[in-house]
């Protein structure tokens, strides 16, 4: 299983706000992907995958509660360099932090966490 860089979230708005937020935030509108027990969401920009899900089944772990956190999104690197991937999560991160209205953890391999809003 590969790592990657995923941004998880708490917020009183709908997740159809947050859909919008983070299409905003990439530039890119996501659009609904089947799947199999989750409400997913894809947007696919110049270098980057980004997947939203409604909720996700990962239980706190390595000091990191990600069951109080339960939307995530998924950034994936179209070319697996790692640096860029970490930077568009970090940019993204940020403008949902200056958006308002959320809660959320950047971690990178489910294992280390690299940012806070």
């Amino acid at each position: 299983m590969s790592a990657y860089h995923e941004i998880f979230l708490k917020t009183a708005k709908s997740f159809d706000e947050v859909i919008e937020d983070v299409g905003e935030a990439v530039g890119v509108e996501l659009a609904s992907e089947p799947a199999s027990n989750a409400v997913l969401y894809r947007a696919v920009t110049d270098s980057s995958v980004i997947e939203v899900e409604a909720s996700h089944a990962y239980e706190d772990d390595y000091g990191i509660e990600f069951s109080r956190l339960p939307i995530l999104i998924t950034v994936r690197d179209l070319d697996s360099d790692k640096d860029r991937e970490e930077s568009t999560a970090r940019s993204l991160i940020q403008v949902l932090a200056n958006d308002g209205g959320y809660t959320g953890l950047l971690v990178f391999d489910l294992k280390r966490q690299l940012a806070e809003i």
